[in-house]
């Protein structure tokens, strides 16, 4: 059982972290100046070739943030074939205590990576004639305030102005004083339904996992199955994604995983994070787990158009909005190309993109969550300008 003052303590944290950023709202984090070796003109045949020049410089990247950061330890997985780039790498440890070492097979919890899931889920709807993006709110959820102003798209891209519930206190008490209690979809559409809206419905950006929530509302009253019925059997099934699940409730992590830290910026004194509260709580906007193989597959299929027709996949594609050095569209972000989601929760940081133009994959993930220091989204010009010096 978790102590009052830990809890107390996990609380502020949360908060400070609330109050710091705006998730994809902010400057992405230059981490290194990369460069690359310099070799001599005269080749001998112990000269590394161009791709294995390439993972070097990723290796000093990895091995730069475990060495001057507290990120305890991370796993990335970076594969494009046409640079001949296969690269698998895990670097510090998955428990402090121990010492062990990370390993590239671990499950993680992917956080809002699972909003594309949703949302693929919600196109799939749409191209079934059964639901339109152009819909309003008020055709669903009636009696949500303002619902004839949300269209369902808006909900999709963040640009609804709907509240976030986890910037909520009285949610941050509940979670708080009982880290098991069980939030169902109604209960976290309630937190927000009461609050003003931060600005008019589709005039401005504010990233928001209430809309997520909403959105599995929506999927389930339509479909009348619940959100992991959809999502396992449309989307994780057809690609056999044995150890990807969407979580409905708990603490435990299933399968074979490390241990995970930090709510924001570095305190040793915080307990360990990776089963702390339960999933219920992030749900359709950040329950789901993974492992880096399994996120290669999915993160292609959804950026190459293999769940959606491909008038709808094209729209999707073609939906983004510029964010600082980011681009958000429906349920995917963007940056020069390259296509996905990237997550955070409670001692997991995590990013899952793919660029179908060069058919390059990069899942990176940290046991931590450190704002402040180094998350994978942050790292991801200098990979790409690595691997890709004229982006």
């Amino acid at each position: 059982m978790i102590s009052s003052d830990a809890l107390i303590l996990i609380n502020q944290k949360i908060k400070k972290l609330i109050q710091m950023r705006k998730q994809f709202a902010t400057t992405l984090i230059v981490i290194l100046a990369i460069s690359f070796f310099v070799f001599s003109c005269k080749k001998n045949e112990n000269a590394p070739s161009s791709s294995e020049k390439i993972e070097n410089s990723i290796k000093m990247v990895f091995d730069s943030i475990i060495a001057n950061t507290h990120v305890p330890g991370l796993v990335a997985g970076i594969w494009a074939p046409n640079e001949g780039i296969d690269f698998v790498y895990a670097a510090g440890v998955s428990n402090i205590e121990t010492n062990a070492p990370m390993d590239a097979e671990m499950i993680f919890r992917i956080g809002s990576n699972t909003k594309t899931m949703t949302i693929t889920v919600l196109l799939q709807l749409v191209d079934e004639g059964l639901i339109s993006l152009d819909d309003k709110l008020s055709d669903y959820l009636p009696d949500f305030p303002r619902a004839n102003e949300v269209t369902i798209e808006m909900l999709t891209n963040m640009r609804s102005g709907i509240f976030n519930y986890s910037e909520d206190e009285e949610f941050m008490g509940i979670l708080m004083v009982n880290p098991n209690h069980i939030f169902t979809l109604e209960d976290i559409i309630n937190f927000a339904s009461g609050k003003e809206y931060y600005f008019d419905p589709g005039t401005g950006f504010h990233y928001s996992n209430t809309n997520t929530f909403i959105i599995a509302q929506i999927i389930e009253n339509i479909t009348g199955k619940s959100t992991e019925e959809n999502i396992t059997n449309r989307l994780l099934e057809p690609l056999n994604l044995i150890s990807t699940k969407y979580l409905t409730s708990g603490i435990e992590l299933p399968g074979y995983h490390g241990k995970a830290y930090y709510t924001g910026d570095y305190d040793p004194g915080m307990p360990e994070c990776s089963e702390l509260f339960d999933i219920s709580w992030a749900g359709p906007a950040g329950s789901a787990i993974s492992t880096i193989f399994e996120l290669k597959q999915y993160v292609i299929a959804i950026t190459e158009g293999n769940y959606l027709s491909e008038q709808l996949q094209t729209q999707r594609m073609n939906s983004m909005h510029a964010i600082s050095t980011v681009s958000y569209g429906i349920g995917l972000l963007e940056y020069k190309g390259f296509y996905g989601h990237n997550g955070a929760l409670p001692g997991f940081t995590s990013l899952m993109v793919h660029s179908p133009e060069n058919n390059c994959t990069i899942i990176i993930w940290y046991n931590c969550q450190l704002e402040e220091e180094s998350t994978p989204m942050d790292i991801l010009p200098n990979i790409s300008k690595i691997i890709y010096p004229n982006i």
